[in-house]
Protein backbone atom coordinates (compact mmCIF):
# COMPACT_ATOMS: atom_id res chain seq x y z
CA UNK A 1 0.00 0.00 0.00
CA UNK A 2 2.87 2.38 0.77
CA UNK A 3 4.34 1.56 -2.61
CA UNK A 4 1.05 2.39 -4.39
CA UNK A 5 0.82 5.83 -2.76
CA UNK A 6 4.40 6.60 -3.68
CA UNK A 7 3.83 5.80 -7.37
CA UNK A 8 0.76 8.02 -7.86
CA UNK A 9 1.87 11.14 -9.67
CA UNK A 10 1.30 14.45 -7.88
CA UNK A 11 -1.62 16.64 -9.04
CA UNK A 12 -0.83 18.71 -12.12
CA UNK A 13 -1.31 22.44 -12.25
CA UNK A 14 -4.06 23.71 -14.55
CA UNK A 15 -4.85 27.11 -15.89
CA UNK A 16 -8.37 28.16 -14.99
CA UNK A 17 -9.79 31.64 -14.93
CA UNK A 18 -12.88 32.24 -12.87
CA UNK A 19 -13.28 35.83 -13.92
CA UNK A 20 -16.09 36.71 -16.30
CA UNK A 21 -15.36 39.85 -18.27
CA UNK A 22 -18.97 40.41 -19.36
CA UNK A 23 -20.83 43.21 -17.63
CA UNK A 24 -24.48 44.14 -17.63
CA UNK A 25 -26.37 47.11 -16.29
CA UNK A 26 -30.05 47.86 -15.99
CA UNK A 27 -32.29 50.62 -14.73
CA UNK A 28 -35.27 49.75 -12.58
CA UNK A 29 -38.17 52.07 -11.95
CA UNK A 30 -41.15 51.50 -9.72
CA UNK A 31 -44.68 52.17 -10.87
CA UNK A 32 -47.45 53.24 -8.57
CA UNK A 33 -50.89 53.38 -10.15
CA UNK A 34 -52.75 56.04 -8.14
CA UNK A 35 -56.22 55.25 -6.83
CA UNK A 36 -59.13 57.54 -7.57
CA UNK A 37 -59.79 60.25 -4.99
CA UNK A 38 -62.91 62.19 -4.13
CA UNK A 39 -63.55 65.73 -5.31
CA UNK A 40 -66.63 66.43 -3.23
CA UNK A 41 -67.73 66.50 0.40
CA UNK A 42 -69.36 64.11 1.02
CA UNK A 43 -67.52 61.77 -1.38
CA UNK A 44 -70.56 59.56 -1.85
CA UNK A 45 -74.29 59.83 -1.27
CA UNK A 46 -76.89 57.09 -0.81
CA UNK A 47 -80.54 57.76 -1.55
CA UNK A 48 -83.49 55.51 -0.84
CA UNK A 49 -85.73 57.22 -3.37
CA UNK A 50 -89.47 57.51 -2.83
CA UNK A 51 -90.34 54.88 -0.19
CA UNK A 52 -87.14 53.08 -1.10
CA UNK A 53 -88.40 52.12 -4.56
CA UNK A 54 -85.47 53.61 -6.48
CA UNK A 55 -82.28 53.48 -4.40
CA UNK A 56 -79.12 55.04 -5.82
CA UNK A 57 -75.50 55.45 -4.74
CA UNK A 58 -73.57 58.40 -6.15
CA UNK A 59 -69.76 58.44 -5.97
CA UNK A 60 -67.81 61.65 -6.63
CA UNK A 61 -64.29 60.79 -7.78
CA UNK A 62 -61.44 62.06 -9.93
CA UNK A 63 -57.90 61.44 -11.12
CA UNK A 64 -55.45 62.71 -8.45
CA UNK A 65 -53.96 66.14 -9.09
CA UNK A 66 -50.74 66.07 -11.12
CA UNK A 67 -51.44 62.60 -12.57
CA UNK A 68 -52.03 62.12 -16.29
CA UNK A 69 -52.93 59.21 -18.52
CA UNK A 70 -55.90 57.98 -16.48
CA UNK A 71 -59.61 58.55 -17.06
CA UNK A 72 -62.97 56.83 -16.66
CA UNK A 73 -62.03 54.62 -19.60
CA UNK A 74 -59.06 53.24 -17.62
CA UNK A 75 -61.20 52.56 -14.53
CA UNK A 76 -62.58 49.22 -13.35
CA UNK A 77 -65.71 48.88 -11.24
CA UNK A 78 -66.68 46.10 -8.84
CA UNK A 79 -69.25 45.23 -6.25
CA UNK A 80 -67.60 44.17 -3.01
CA UNK A 81 -69.32 41.39 -1.09
CA UNK A 82 -68.17 39.97 2.23
CA UNK A 83 -64.95 41.97 1.97
CA UNK A 84 -64.01 40.14 -1.23
CA UNK A 85 -64.13 41.39 -4.77
CA UNK A 86 -66.03 39.19 -7.19
CA UNK A 87 -65.00 39.13 -10.81
CA UNK A 88 -65.04 42.62 -12.21
CA UNK A 89 -68.20 43.62 -13.94
CA UNK A 90 -68.00 45.98 -16.89
CA UNK A 91 -69.15 48.43 -15.56
CA UNK A 92 -71.30 46.60 -13.03
CA UNK A 93 -73.52 45.09 -15.76
CA UNK A 94 -74.82 48.41 -16.97
CA UNK A 95 -76.22 49.49 -13.59
CA UNK A 96 -73.89 52.47 -13.53
CA UNK A 97 -73.40 55.65 -15.43
CA UNK A 98 -70.30 57.82 -15.19
CA UNK A 99 -70.20 61.42 -16.38
CA UNK A 100 -67.68 64.21 -16.10
CA UNK A 101 -63.96 64.68 -16.73
CA UNK A 102 -60.65 63.70 -15.12
CA UNK A 103 -61.05 66.47 -12.54
CA UNK A 104 -64.63 65.59 -11.55
CA UNK A 105 -66.37 62.29 -12.38
CA UNK A 106 -69.74 61.31 -10.98
CA UNK A 107 -70.74 57.65 -10.98
CA UNK A 108 -74.34 56.76 -10.20
CA UNK A 109 -75.21 53.15 -9.33
CA UNK A 110 -78.87 52.18 -9.51
CA UNK A 111 -81.31 49.46 -10.43
CA UNK A 112 -80.88 45.74 -9.83
CA UNK A 113 -77.36 46.26 -8.47
CA UNK A 114 -78.93 47.75 -5.37
CA UNK A 115 -81.45 44.97 -4.80
CA UNK A 116 -81.26 43.95 -1.18
CA UNK A 117 -79.72 47.28 -0.20
CA UNK A 118 -82.83 48.42 1.62
CA UNK A 119 -82.39 47.34 5.19
CA UNK A 120 -78.73 46.52 4.52
CA UNK A 121 -75.53 47.76 2.96
CA UNK A 122 -73.43 47.27 -0.16
CA UNK A 123 -69.97 48.35 -1.21
CA UNK A 124 -68.80 49.39 -4.65
CA UNK A 125 -65.23 49.96 -5.77
CA UNK A 126 -63.50 51.96 -8.48
CA UNK A 127 -59.82 51.57 -9.37
CA UNK A 128 -57.49 52.51 -12.19
CA UNK A 129 -55.75 50.08 -14.53
CA UNK A 130 -52.34 51.09 -15.87
CA UNK A 131 -53.06 52.21 -19.45
CA UNK A 132 -50.07 50.30 -20.88
CA UNK A 133 -50.32 47.30 -23.22
CA UNK A 134 -52.47 44.28 -22.39
CA UNK A 135 -50.76 40.89 -22.23
CA UNK A 136 -51.52 38.96 -25.42
CA UNK A 137 -54.13 36.19 -25.25
CA UNK A 138 -54.48 33.60 -23.81
CA UNK A 139 -52.66 35.14 -20.83
CA UNK A 140 -54.79 37.15 -18.43
CA UNK A 141 -54.57 40.92 -18.35
CA UNK A 142 -51.73 41.46 -15.87
CA UNK A 143 -51.42 45.23 -16.07
CA UNK A 144 -50.80 47.05 -12.79
CA UNK A 145 -53.85 48.28 -10.88
CA UNK A 146 -54.43 50.86 -8.18
CA UNK A 147 -56.01 50.32 -4.80
CA UNK A 148 -59.80 50.59 -4.69
CA UNK A 149 -61.78 53.69 -3.79
CA UNK A 150 -64.70 52.05 -1.98
CA UNK A 151 -68.15 53.52 -1.35
CA UNK A 152 -70.14 51.65 1.30
CA UNK A 153 -73.83 52.57 1.29
CA UNK A 154 -76.59 51.59 3.67
CA UNK A 155 -80.28 52.35 3.43
CA UNK A 156 -82.94 51.45 5.96
CA UNK A 157 -86.37 50.03 5.27
CA UNK A 158 -88.56 52.12 2.99
CA UNK A 159 -85.55 54.25 2.07
CA UNK A 160 -84.95 55.58 5.57
CA UNK A 161 -81.62 56.78 6.96
CA UNK A 162 -79.47 56.57 3.80
CA UNK A 163 -75.74 56.76 4.50
CA UNK A 164 -72.55 56.40 2.49
CA UNK A 165 -68.87 56.39 3.46
CA UNK A 166 -65.66 56.26 1.42
CA UNK A 167 -62.57 54.23 2.17
CA UNK A 168 -59.72 52.54 0.30
CA UNK A 169 -59.02 48.84 -0.07
CA UNK A 170 -55.77 47.26 -1.24
CA UNK A 171 -56.00 45.54 -4.61
CA UNK A 172 -53.35 42.93 -3.88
Amino acid sequence: MILAVATVPPPQQTEAAWVDQELATAAVTALNVPEPVTWNTPGCVASGGALGLNPTVTIYWRVPAGVSGYSASSAEYAQITGGLLPSLLDPLLGGTSTTGSESAYTTVISGALLSGLLGGSKSFGIRFVYPGPVTPAPSPDNRWRSDWLVATASIGLAGSNPQCTLSTLRSY
